[in-house]
């Protein structure tokens, strides 16, 4: 390293894929090549163990986004959600003050592997993030050059993806809410998986990944106990009763709002849910607390589409 090279620092990063700006990341980690483990060698009576590394792979890639991505991104995302995965090359760029390009770090064959929904709640101030995560089959580090054109491609998205509060949604049941925003609810944090398969081929050195199964995670949702009485009756009809049949299942929708609350950035399509448990929360006789409830629901698929307030 040239004892003129300075250091720097670099809190604007960029997400790139198929060589498009999609948005800004809060936080990037991940992405290292390393061996899988240690491979055991025991030859017949030799009391010493020959041990050497196992095929090297590259870890997953973890980001935090808002909710202003580039509708490509979204695009991205919910291919995955419908079973129908697709492989992605990008890059992460870390830019300084000028927007100069400090490295570049390109991935190939990414595919999403998580994604985290951040909890909402209507007494929340303080923004929230999603995060995804996605597994590579190669990743390289590129020289910098020069200035990036995020900032023209996108002016003020630097400012907009931190703009998201988790008390801006909306979320909604069709089985009794007749199409209405569901009050004073809060919905716990939840995670989309899809798992990856890692293929080793041959005398390859590195595995490639395949697109396994995805797992929907199961809602928690908290409202008033004064608000319980159609949850209550559900869970009767489809638990107690035993009446757990497809016109008990029900479909929910959660959209992601802006400031504004009219305008949707995000929208998830939750469908066939099934309610498990309802259960009173923890009662404090030394506190003065809002009586609620805590609901349990299956899902078998969700839908992600980009909404209008989307950036791109």
């Amino acid at each position: 390293m040239s004892k003129n090279a300075r250091a720097y620092i670099s809190d604007r990063f960029v997400l790139e894929l198929d060589g498009q700006y999609v948005g800004t990341l809060q936080t990037v980690e991940g992405g290292a090549l390393k061996s899988a483990g240690v491979v055991e060698d025991k030859i017949g009576k030799e009391a010493t163990v020959l041990r050497y590394p196992a095929r090297p792979q590259f870890d997953d890639v973890t980001i935090q986004v808002g909710m202003s991505m580039a509708p490509r991104f979204w695009k991205w995302i919910a291919a995955s959600f419908n079973y129908d995965a697709e492989r992605r090359d990008g890059s992460i760029v870390a830019l300084d003050f000028d927007n100069n390009e400090r490295w570049r770090r390109n991935f190939y064959g990414a595919l999403i592997s998580e994604v985290g929904f951040p909890a909402l709640d209507g007494a929340a101030k303080e923004p929230a993030y999603m995060t995804v995560k996605f597994a590579v089959e190669r990743m390289e580090v590129q020289k910098a050059s020069g200035k990036h054109p995020a900032e023209q491609e996108a002016k003020e998205e630097w400012n907009k993806q931190r703009l998201w509060l988790p008390s801006n949604f909306s979320f909604k049941i069709d089985k009794f809410s007749g199409g209405k925003k569901l009050p004073n609810a809060k919905i716990d944090a939840f995670t989309v998986k899809q798992n990856i398969i890692t293929v080793p081929i041959g005398r390859e050195l590195i595995p490639r990944k395949e697109p396994g199964r995805v797992e929907f995670p199961q809602l928690q949702v908290t409202v008033l106990e004064r608000d319980a009485q159609p949850w209550l009756a559900w869970y009767k009809r489809f638990v107690r009763d035993g009446e757990h049949v497809p016109g008990e299942e029900t479909n929910g929708h959660i959209e992601y709002l802006k400031r504004d609350t009219s305008t949707p950035l995000l929208i998830l399509d939750i469908y066939n849910l099934g309610i498990l448990e309802v259960s009173p929360l923890k009662h404090d006789s030394k506190q003065s607390q809002i009586q609620k409830i805590r609901v349990s629901m299956y899902c078998e698929r969700m839908e992600l589409k980009p909404g209008p307030g989307t950036v791109g």
